[in-house]
């Protein structure tokens, strides 16, 4: 077929598959021809001659949440436009869940995984055959990977809350075995001593990644003599279930306590909510995670070569700043 359009064959493949490295003109040509001769590809004969299928994996643990479609979202815009397509399985943190849909991926022979994994399934993950990389709770370099410097983040919203005037600070995270949980939690507790402030065990709180788990963990800190002024969250949707609590019982926010929380998903910026957040730039983690796989892909190098750590922002909204505090802040 490739007389028909007067390139090589390995031109033709490139540029039906949507692959880079094609001169502009000629994909024009290639196109036109393959258009004209009602061309489309048989993905299973590509697969038997080549050995890839085109399709890339992507495994993480709750696409309801805005930070994971984000993710998600980058993901596909890079690799559909290098000539891949995706299947996306959501694990609902549940590990048997996790461990089906990757030997699900893995019979379809996907080409490649992009992956947030629990941590029982590192070992599998790391004796897989094929090109991978891991999101977030990374750091082991027989990945390629790509996260953010969780522990940096706790540290800033130790800062923030401080600088505020806030002195008794609680921890509400998600789940207790999650790498960038306790980071978060180790910053912040890093950055409070070195600033004099305690954080005590019985503020800190775990459970899962969820509007109801923050509802419920901030319910049992304010039902405590002690009662923390302010709340830093593991993520958004744990900060939203603060605020609704707070809202319900009257506590005035910022003044009376402040709320924290991480990834700067959409709705933090929403009028009636504008929570103060960590962000994490969730774009580019997908980005830069398409970007290392597909680079594994087609330099046919297993070894893991890409590992990015990105930093955190403080954004500041009107979940802790006090008119004290925003006074001081503009005075010159």
């Amino acid at each position: 077929m490739a007389e028909a359009w007067g390139v090589s064959y390995a031109t033709v493949s490139r540029t039906l598959n949507g692959r880079s490295g094609v001169d502009p003109k000629t994909r024009e040509k290639v196109q036109r021809v393959a258009d004209r001769l009602g061309y489309s590809p048989n993905l299973h004969a590509r697969s038997l001659k080549t050995n890839q299928t085109g399709i890339i994996g992507l495994i993480l643990p709750d696409i309801s949440n805005p930070f994971f479609a984000d993710i998600a979202s980058a993901v596909n815009k890079v690799i559909y436009a290098q000539g891949y397509n995706s299947i996306l399985c959501t694990t609902g943190w549940d590990v048997e869940i996790e461990e089906k849909q990757l030997s699900v991926l893995l019979d379809h022979r996907v080409d490649g995984i992009i992956f947030k994994p629990s941590p029982e399934l590192t070992e599998r993950y790391a004796n897989l055959p094929i090109a991978k990389v891991m999101i977030s709770n990374a750091q082991d370099r027989r990945f390629n990977f790509v996260e953010i410097d969780n522990r940096e983040g706790g540290r800033i919203a130790a800062d923030h809350l401080s600088d505020c005037g806030y002195q008794a600070p609680a921890f509400i995270g998600g789940d207790e075995d999650s790498r960038s949980n306790r980071d978060r939690l180790r910053g912040f507790r890093e950055r409070l001593k070195e600033r004099r402030i305690e954080l005590s065990d019985k503020t800190v709180r775990f459970g899962g990644f969820s509007i109801e788990s923050g509802y419920q963990s901030v319910s049992t800190l304010l039902d405590q003599s002690d009662r923390p002024d302010c709340f830093f969250c593991g993520n958004d949707l744990i900060a939203l279930g603060v605020l609704q609590f707070l809202s319900e019982n009257r506590y005035a926010v910022p003044n009376a306590a402040g709320v924290v929380g991480f990834d700067d998903v959409y709705f933090s910026s929403l009028p009636q909510i504008q929570l103060t957040t960590i962000r994490q730039p969730r774009h580019e983690i997908g980005a830069y995670a398409a970007q290392a796989l597909i680079a594994a892909l087609e330099n046919d190098d297993p070894r893991p070569t890409t590992h990015i750590t990105l930093q955190p922002q403080l954004i500041a909204r009107n979940t802790t700043i006090r008119q004290s505090s925003k006074q001081s802040q503009e005075t010159p």
